[in-house]
């Protein structure tokens, strides 16, 4: 088959590009279409940078702007400014004569035109947060003020583009696909389009194998995945600061001010209980995960691959009571859930869950149907 693999972006390596990772392994020819690729970011991921080096990925005129050599350039850092460009970006593009197009979106990717093209699937991480009323205005007021007065003016013009999109993949008769039951009904509601369940893939044996220590040389709680402001690290960096518990934070984000206001809320004298890890490298945050006490997850996720890996290899979450950790996150099974997102509500579940015993046989085999085998099948099955 000659087989498209569609993409917002390959700027960060997050849950989005491990689904692409995986079905890269299914069709490891597929043709890569995406707005802005940045290799620097997935030297690990053995079949995206694979097909990069095969000439295989097809950029927009982003691109040029900012990757060049192979390297981000200075504007980089403008990525995520430059929102309201990456639907234009993808339509530029056109995805023509394939047997089989996969898009893979939370945004942009699916605006690229299409024709002749046999077969259409959509797998939709989530409709567009930002233009569909998904990202709360206690998230929202974490951004400046300039940003959200260019969202306040700017959304409704994109808000009728992604409907338009949304139209035009019915029109093609596509099949749609969601990565949890929240993002099915989601998409429903938002979209007024029907959707079947295939859960990303996670590497569960991976994770399995990781030997959770019973007597580590210090107590910690641990944040990992991709940082962003809609995933509320804020809540879990006061919590800890309150209970004088030390918290470290694996991940990077796309947005620098991100970063900033995060770090902003360490007070002077208490640096040593939150540290930021950065990327960090398959040892080192096996390391992490076998030696910390939970993984704190205080944000509304659509599915979230990186508290499954994590209970996958033994570790409790103490997750936020919505979204999609409702479908993995098994209460003082597996972890435990905090009722209302904020600093006290997380505080209590904390102190909560340290009184509870958890057995790591258990936890672990709870995660089972997220397995990327299965993954693979429900997709060629499909």
């Amino acid at each position: 088959m000659k087989v498209a693999l569609v993409h917002d972006y390959f700027n960060q390596n997050g849950g989005a590009e491990k689904v692409c990772e995986t079905i890269l392994s299914i069709y490891p020819d597929a043709d890569i279409f995406t707005s802005v690729f940045n290799p620097l970011n997935f030297t690990e991921s053995t079949n995206i940078i694979g097909s990069y080096k095969s000439g295989k990925v097809r950029t927009s005129f982003l691109n040029s702007i900012f990757i060049k050599n192979s390297k981000p350039t200075y504007w980089i850092k403008y990525f995520k400014h430059l929102y309201f460009v990456y639907p234009f970006a993808m339509y530029m593009m056109q995805v023509k004569n394939y047997d089989l197009v996969l898009i893979s979106s939370t945004y942009s990717a699916k605006n690229i035109r299409l024709k002749n093209n046999k077969k259409i699937i959509h797998y939709c991480h989530s409709p567009a947060r930002f233009l569909h009323g998904l990202v709360t205005e206690k998230d929202h007021s974490t951004l400046p003020i300039w940003q959200r007065v260019i969202s306040f003016l700017i959304s409704p013009i994109l808000k009728m583009i992604d409907l338009g999109a949304v139209r035009n993949l019915v029109n093609h008769n596509t099949i749609w696909v969601s990565n949890s039951k929240f993002i099915q009904d989601t998409i429903n509601n938002v979209y007024h389009v029907d959707s079947q369940i295939i859960y990303p893939p996670v590497e569960i044996n991976k994770f399995a194998q990781v030997v959770r220590n019973p007597e580590p040389k210090e107590e910690f709680y641990l944040c990992h995945g991709r940082i962003s402001f809609h995933k509320r690290l804020d809540l879990a960096i006061q919590a800890c600061l309150m209970l004088n518990r030390k918290l470290i934070i694996s991940g990077t984000s796309a947005l620098e001010n991100d970063m900033t206001n995060l770090k902003k809320l360490i007070p002077e004298g208490k640096q040593d209980l939150i540290k930021f890890l950065g990327r960090t490298t398959d040892d080192e945050l096996s390391e992490l995960v076998s030696n910390a006490k939970a993984m704190l997850f205080p944000g509304k996720e659509d599915a979230g691959i990186a508290p499954i890996e994590m209970i996958a290899a033994g570790l409790p979450v103490i997750a936020y009571q919505s979204g999609g950790a409702l479908e993995y996150v098994i209460d003082k099974v597996n972890g435990v859930f905090f009722k209302d997102q904020d600093v006290e509500s997380l505080v209590a579940k904390i102190m909560e869950f340290e009184a509870i015993q958890f057995q790591t046989s258990t936890i672990k085999s709870t995660v089972a149907k997220f397995s990327d085998k299965y993954f693979i099948e429900q997709i060629k099955n499909l």
